[in-house]
């Protein structure tokens, strides 16, 4: 993106384009995963999905103050907000997998657990 000021090109343009693609990805990501781990897990990525979706509603929302070149004070709060909180939810998606990894049983004879292993 451009600094303000200056006129936007195709990239700015892409820019909005590419957040917009990357946040379906997320969204769909925390949709499918929250039904991998139960009732809490489950509700947490709600939760997740809930922030996201009024996070950036309140960012877009200053989306015609940024393209006019006017204050926008909060926005990059409101962003990092969204960020944040999805890489929050990476977090403890990671932790979940690991401890249903830790969980599993072994299969083969030297002790190791073919849980997510390739071509196994």
């Amino acid at each position: 993106m451009h600094l303000r000021g200056v006129e936007g090109t195709l990239t700015d343009t892409m820019h909005a384009i590419l957040t917009g693609v990357g946040v379906l990805f997320m969204l769909l990501a925390i949709g499918f995963a929250a039904t991998a781990f139960g009732k809490r897990f489950r509700f947490y990525s709600i939760a997740t999905i809930l922030i996201l979706l009024v996070f950036g509603i309140v960012a877009g929302l200053d989306g015609s103050r940024l393209a006019a070149n006017l204050p926008t004070p909060w926005m990059g709060v409101w962003e990092r907000i969204n960020i944040f909180s999805y890489m929050l939810w990476v977090v403890v998606l990671a932790i979940m997998v690991l401890r249903i990894q830790g969980t599993v049983a072994p299969d083969d004879s030297d002790g190791r657990s073919n849980f997510g292993s390739v071509g196994s």
